[in-house]
């Protein structure tokens, strides 16, 4: 079992994991452990979780939000994603570049759903100053990437199986120190279940990358809420 000062990280790993098996930590010298410390921990559902070993966390109470900007992926002289095509394709066929008007409407897509679940946790009380009793949960989108096509001309269709993914990367610090206790990596698409095709157009493809961003929101708020019920977690 791990000690009782582990378990308040151990259940942000649990939050940030959500899946069927019981994420562990991993020991010995075949360990894989960042630059900065952390420890990788198996049987997550996001891609990649590292956590800080012995990290004492008792005392927080509250969570504050900081964005670490967004990041596209360069697609040279591909034209810009819109709406419509006179034919059906595959996602896989080519990759748009994102206006910047829809670079801000993703910054403020996926910074309200974080905003709108982490306000919603029994928990922690989400706050905008660093303090004492703070942690900083800081979010980035990586490799961002259209799969919605210029719009044509002429009237058609175009069904995608899926509008688009990016990678999300959270790290989990003490707001005033810096200190970081939890990284997690999650690559995603933007996409239906049952590889369900999406007619793509303007309320189709933000229907989906929201849900996209509040699937990632609410594992955390989740998680996060779990840091009060959870001692120990099995290594």
């Amino acid at each position: 079992m791990l000690p009782r000062r582990f378990s308040w990280l151990a259940a942000t790993v649990l939050a940030l994991a959500a899946c069927t098996s019981t994420p562990t930590v991993q020991r010995g010298p075949e360990a894989e452990v960042t630059f900065d410390g952390l420890t990788r921990v198996d049987n997550t559902a996001f891609n990649a979780v590292w956590v800080r070993s012995g990290a004492d966390l008792d005392g927080y109470d509250k969570v504050m939000l900081q964005s670490a900007g967004l990041e596209f992926r360069d697609v040279g002289n591909a034209p810009v994603s819109g709406s419509v095509s006179s034919r059906t394709r595959r996602s896989s066929d080519s990759e748009f570049r994102i206006s910047e008007e829809d670079q801000e409407r993703l910054r403020k897509t996926v910074g309200e759903a974080f905003r709108i679940a982490l306000s919603g946790s029994d928990r922690f009380e989400l706050v905008d100053e660093p303090g004492p009793g703070v942690l900083l949960v800081r979010g980035a989108l990586m490799d961002v990437v259209s799969n919605v096509p210029p719009e044509p001309i002429g009237r058609g269709r175009i069904f995608l199986d899926r509008v688009g993914e990016a990678t999300l990367v959270i790290e989990i610090r003490d707001a005033q120190t810096k200190q970081i206790y939890v990284r997690a990596v999650d690559r995603r698409a933007a996409e239906r279940q049952g590889q369900q095709l999406i007619q793509a157009n303007s309320v189709s493809t933000w229907a989906e990358v929201r849900r996209l961003a509040n699937r990632w929101a609410n594992q955390l708020r989740r998680g996060l809420d779990e840091l009060l019920t959870l001692e120990t977690i099995p290594d």
